[in-house]
């Protein structure tokens, strides 16, 4: 009986430099021509939880001291022009990039120990660059379709200046908006959000005013203190969330608001 073999090979993997020259001497040197890298490592096996030493030698089935002879031959490990292409036939060398200190992946690396190189992944790359350039889309269209006075509520709690054109401040949203597009979105559906710009709107009217201390009714020249504000508190944050948590706080909004409903009539 002839006996079956499964040919099926993993795929080469790239192994990549983590330092490259912002501004190299020589046109497109980037990397250096040649870079070795130690053949022999202690590191932590997280399957024993215990600290072992690795070594890449020629010939030998294992890449751990404690399962290899006690002499052995050190193969080379070589980075040229900052990339390492790691045959599948070659599990050893792929098991020791992996579970070396030097490896930025390693979720294992014995702190102190330098960088070296990354596993490059360009599936999954591909992927989270699509996902972050589909959510800046959506981020920037929220900011294009939205009412620019909805959108002028939204930039005064951001810390945008409305003391500007209309484009200016559609420009900064556009901004923040990609920078971190899904934060963004987020503070869009967030009720905390909306109650902080019923909030600043009240400020802005007149009806309410607030220091680092305390937070106020203001009727003409006199106040009565709503709430003290905790230390270290923004105030305006302070009572938009005050006034989901507590009854006595959700009152004091509904005032609020109605207040500044009767001013918009």
């Amino acid at each position: 009986m002839n006996e079956q073999f499964d040919v099926t090979v993993a795929k080469p993997i790239v192994f990549k430099l983590t330092k490259r020259k912002a501004a190299p001497a020589l046109r497109g040197r980037f990397y250096p021509m040649v870079k070795r890298i130690p053949s022999l490592e202690e590191i932590y096996d997280p399957n024993k939880k215990v600290t072992r030493t690795i070594r890449y030698a020629q010939g030998e089935s294992s890449i751990f001291k404690d399962e290899q002879p006690k002499e052995v031959v050190l193969a080379d490990i070589i980075f040229q022009n900052g990339s390492l292409i790691v045959d599948g036939m070659n599990p050893n060398l792929m098991k020791f990039l992996e579970l070396s200190n030097h490896n930025a992946d390693n979720p294992y690396r014995i702190k102190g120990k330098d960088v070296f190189f990354k596993k490059l992944d360009p599936e999954g790359d591909a992927g989270r660059a699509m996902d972050a350039e589909v959510e800046q889309i959506q981020a920037s269209n929220i900011v294009i379709q939205m009412d620019f006075d909805e959108l002028k509520s939204l930039a005064r709690v951001l810390g945008v200046s409305l003391d500007q054109s209309p484009k200016e401040i559609k420009h900064h949203m556009l901004v923040k908006a990609k920078k971190n597009p899904k934060a963004f979105m987020s503070l869009v559906d967030d009720p905390v959000v909306g109650r902080q710009q019923v909030i600043l709107d009240a400020l802005e009217i007149g009806i309410i005013s607030m220091n680092a201390r305390t937070i106020n009714w203001k009727v003409g020249d006199s106040k009565g203190v709503i709430t003290p504000v905790p230390v270290g508190r923004k105030p305006v944050e302070f009572l938009a969330e005050w006034s989901m948590t507590d009854k006595e706080g959700e009152k004091v909004f509904e005032d609020i608001k109605k207040r500044v409903q009767s001013t918009k009539e």
